[in-house]
């Protein structure tokens, strides 16, 4: 299954490798090198997987973290961090993302990341459909034992009708 990850990183460098690194993985790669330019991708694509610079110019990680949960609230976070950055020094950042790689970065550490939080965005999805399955199937039973069927309103309150 191909998946649609977003790089958004300053560094053509760091773009580069990411490129060269995840393509064989044939996902659908989209890169910007800044918060505008991803935000205009946003708009056109839902990633299942966002990598970001946490040391992009004019924008504090946690504003554009705030900003990517706002556009793509399913995607994982993958924070790039210098190598001087430490998670522990902005706890609320640490409990807004997925992940973090830590530069230089490391082909096999990359890789691995990626695939582990994209198969628990998959693993995610498949929950939640069959939650709905669940919750559906449930119903129908119910209305088919009672002749009752419900329908959920505004208020979250549980409207029964009788059919016949």
């Amino acid at each position: 299954m191909t998946s649609t990850i977003l790089i958004i990183d300053e560094s053509p460098s760091n773009q580069q490798k990411l490129f060269t690194w995840l393509r064989p993985t044939r996902n659908h790669l989209s890169f910007a090198s800044d918060c505008h330019s991803a935000m205009k991708i946003l708009r056109r694509e839902q990633p299942q997987l966002i990598i970001f610079s946490a040391e992009l110019t004019n924008i504090s990680p946690q504003r554009l973290v705030r900003k990517l949960h706002a556009r793509a609230p399913m995607a994982k976070l993958i924070a790039i961090l210098s190598a001087t950055a430490s998670p522990a020094a902005a706890p609320e950042f640490v409990q807004q993302v997925s992940d973090f790689l830590i530069e230089p970065l490391c082909q096999e550490e990359v890789l691995i990341n990626v695939s582990q939080l994209l198969r628990l965005q998959r693993l995610s999805m498949e929950n939640d459909y069959l939650r709905e399955e669940l919750a559906f199937s449930s119903l129908a039973a119910h209305w088919h034992s009672t002749g009752e069927y419900c329908h959920e309103q505004k208020t979250d309150q549980i409207v029964t009708h009788k059919t016949g």
